[in-house]
């Protein structure tokens, strides 16, 4: 029999990535820095000027980065810009991110969101993991999710589970920026390059539905990936 590891539950599911949700006021922070840091840090660190999306951390692990499978949290994006002001945090961005970086130590899989019962429904290794899968999951709420058939498989059967990985999470393992339409992504770059960042190896694409959360739910539900169309830096345009 098959030992049962993260890895071989990854790879069963064919899953391609893990995602992350930030403001793009964010961004060059995490290229200047290199690194994608957990919450935890960022308050202690004075000098810090990147803005932590969820203060409160009702997960009670503050010092993980919040993340999720295959596709973004967007029902969290929803609340957490309706929270914090759409005046603060105008845009965001997805970053995704190398799904090996599951394969940590100490790194927790939830089910569902991972504030649910202030974390203790995380849980670390493959059981953990399995569980996201399952053909019913309780969520927030209280909420029963039923897989179904046509449930894309390497999304996880409550959209709104998470994982939280330990940080930080180096810039080096983001595989690509995701902006809600072409005109975003061409503004995130220039001001990149206008902060003389290093812009030259980021891959951006656009893809509306991420940011839609009825609109990316009913897809997933139904098997089908959402569209992702690859934004090309404009031909004459300098690169760094």
């Amino acid at each position: 029999m098959t030992r049962m590891t993260v890895a071989y539950v990854l790879d069963a599911h064919n899953v391609t990535r893990v995602c992350h949700f930030t403001p793009s006021r964010n961004l060059p922070h995490i290229v200047r820095d290199g690194e994608l840091r957990a919450t935890k840090d960022l308050a202690g660190d004075v000098r810090a000027v990147y803005t932590a999306t969820d203060l409160e951390r009702l997960d009670g692990h503050s010092d993980m980065v919040c993340c999720t499978i295959e596709y973004p949290n967007a029902c969290y994006w929803n609340k957490a810009r309706a929270k914090r002001s759409a005046v603060l945090f105008p845009t965001w961005v997805v970053l995704l991110i190398d799904p090996s970086v599951l394969l940590r130590p100490g790194t927790l899989f939830c089910s569902g969101n991972a504030s649910r019962a202030y974390g203790a429904t995380a849980a670390a290794d493959a059981a953990g993991l399995l569980a996201a899968y399952g053909q019913m999951v309780i969520g927030s709420g209280g909420r029963t999710f039923t897989r179904s058939g046509t449930h894309l498989d390497p999304c996880p059967t409550d959209l709104q589970a998470e994982v939280l990985v330990p940080g930080p999470i180096a810039f080096s393992d983001v595989m690509a920026i995701v902006c809600a339409n072409a005109s975003q992504a061409a503004t995130e770059r220039a001001i990149l390059v206008r902060l003389s960042l290093p812009v030259s190896n980021v891959r951006w694409l656009v893809a509306p539905a991420m940011f839609q959360p009825h609109e990316l739910a009913a897809l997933v539900h139904a098997g089908r990936r959402p569209s992702e169309t690859m934004w090309e830096v404009p031909k004459g345009e300098l690169t760094r």
